[in-house]
């Protein structure tokens, strides 16, 4: 993250003087567009929604963001603008996180059940303001944490669940990313790093210090994002929706991450938690991802019991973000489910 804050600060005083002005979101043609970036109340603070779409009237996606901390919301026009032709796509940016990460915010309020009440929050307001009877959730890494159990409390309010580097446990996680670490290492990485990888017990990898440092790690082996970190950051210093303030408050976010709740998001096991699936499921998986095994996913997806359908692919030679990699076949991937939600046996 220091060299995106450094590729960040290399753009401003290249001459990109309109961050400084507040952020917006351009205009979008279609037969009853929507295009609003907007404020909203939501669990005791101001929280911030990006809400485009070609036709109003076409289903609601509420895109979940990774992190916790990493707002989806300024990648927006590279990851998600295919999906515009056929949903309004929500993008939230969730407390704590790029716009909705205000001076003096409190990470005391960052908890699982504090983010679920503020995601079903934004379904209300989404439901009353769009008209949206049901709404379709895709949730992101840490977000599929969230996706899945909101859901699952609340499944009248949802029309289908869709779980992208689906996070099922944290503790098994780790074991199975250091399984298939390792070998990659000796092919050809640092000797330093498997050294240090191998004599570190599963217990210690636990701590918030060493889980970061394996996830910077597997990025350096292909198991990560597999974009280059100036991608992103080109990506992130040209959103219009982000002023340069916006920009350092999801710098401070990101680079907070799952701190301030990590002994209850080290805890958390999906499996346990959420048996059933009460809504049409779609997970999407790549095949090299390291930060949320395509193998626990899988553990996952066959336990789970969903009366309405289920589908799992995975997308070969793919790392944690498939939507960046390949997002002409992602786009298609999640149209085609929410063409097929009633249909699925």
């Amino acid at each position: 993250m220091r060299r995106a804050a450094l590729l960040l600060l290399l753009a401003a005083s290249l001459g990109l003087g309109w961050k400084a002005l507040p952020g917006r979101t351009p205009a979008i043609t279609g037969p009853d567009p929507i295009a609003v970036l907007e404020p909203v109340e939501i669990g005791g603070m101001t929280q911030w929604l990006l809400i485009r779409g070609q036709d109003r009237a076409a289903p609601v996606l509420l895109w979940l963001h990774g992190g916790p901390g990493a707002a989806q919301m300024p990648l927006a026009h590279a990851t998600t603008r295919a999906l515009e032709r056929d949903f309004v796509v929500v993008h939230w940016d969730q407390r704590g996180a790029g716009k909705s990460n205000p001076r003096g915010f409190d990470p005391a309020t960052m908890t699982l059940e504090r983010f679920l009440l503020d995601a079903h929050a934004v379904t209300r307001h989404l439901q009353a303001r769009l008209g949206a009877a049901r709404i379709l959730v895709l949730g992101h890494s840490w977000d599929t944490m969230l996706g899945a159990r909101l859901v699952a409390r609340w499944p009248e309010d949802y029309a289908g669940y869709i779980g992208v580097g689906q996070q099922v446990s944290t503790r098994r996680g780790i074991a199975v990313t250091r399984d298939r670490l390792a070998p990659l290492i000796r092919e050809g990485g640092e000797a330093d790093e498997l050294r240090w990888l191998e004599n570190t017990t599963q217990e210690a990898l636990m701590e918030h210090a060493a889980y970061v440092a394996t996830m910077q790690m597997l990025d350096r082996y292909g198991g990560g994002m597999n974009v280059p970190a100036w991608r992103l950051a080109w990506i992130l210093v040209r959103a219009p929706e982000y002023s340069l303030g916006d920009t350092i408050r999801w710098l401070d976010g990101a680079n907070r991450g799952s701190g301030p709740m990590w002994p209850e998001y080290r805890a958390r096991d999906l499996i346990a938690e959420v048996p059933v699936m009460p809504v049409p499921m779609l997970l999407v998986s790549g095949a090299q991802d390291l930060n949320t095994p395509v193998e626990l996913a899988t553990d996952w997806f066959e336990s789970v019991e969903a009366p309405q359908g289920k589908r799992h692919e995975v997308f070969d030679n793919v790392g944690h973000a498939v939507f960046l990699t390949e997002p002409a076949r992602f786009a298609e991937t999640v149209r085609g489910f929410d063409l097929g939600l009633m249909e699925m046996p």
